[in-house]
């Protein structure tokens, strides 16, 4: 188990440091000046690891918080993520794969983005909660509050960024919700 609660702390601190060097103009590598399979590929496999960290945590500390059945089962854990992973989907469609590794391809303000600035994120964020109140395990609440701060820490880098790529995002920004 703690090899998996550290494979989901790590990704997450991973992507924290990415994004605060980037934030900080140190380099920017996220998101990154040119998009690519490259880019593409690191920023799912530390997505992955997230999730993946998660999900072998909360299985080998399985319910240790004794969280009642109706929490975990029903109106909690499984219809959270259920719900979330529509969102998140939504969010991906809209957006297009490369738009979601990386590729600059513009403001895009249809679909859930007419809503939501970060809908994608926001999927994940309730996923990765819903994914822990559904393992009842307060080291799966870890890894996903960390995993939900390095999303919530991406969308604010991403609104900077896309605010300087884009005059017009700001006139957005200013219309549309961030989650």
């Amino acid at each position: 188990m703690v090899t998996w609660l550290l494979v989901s702390l790590g990704a997450s601190a991973l992507w924290g440091v990415v994004l605060f060097v980037s934030d900080r103009g140190i380099a920017q590598i996220w998101p990154p000046a040119r998009g690519n399979w490259i880019t593409g590929i690191a920023a799912w496999l530390l997505t992955i690891a997230i999730y993946m960290g998660l999900i072998r945590t909360a299985t080998a500390d399985w319910n240790t918080l004794d969280l009642p059945a109706w929490l975990r089962w029903g109106v909690g854990g499984v219809a959270l993520s259920v719900a979330a992973t529509w969102v998140q989907g939504r969010g991906i469609t809209d957006l297009g794969l490369k738009g979601t590794s990386g590729w600059d391809v513009g403001v895009v303000t249809t679909g859930a983005y007419a809503r939501r600035r970060h809908p994608q994120y926001a999927g994940q964020v309730l996923s990765l909660l819903g994914l822990a109140l559904l393992g009842g395990s307060a080291w799966a609440g870890l890894a996903a509050v960390a995993g939900s701060a390095a999303l919530i820490y991406a969308s604010h880098v991403e609104d900077r960024f896309m605010a300087r790529r884009h005059p017009g995002y700001g006139d957005y920004a200013s219309q549309v919700r961030f989650f």
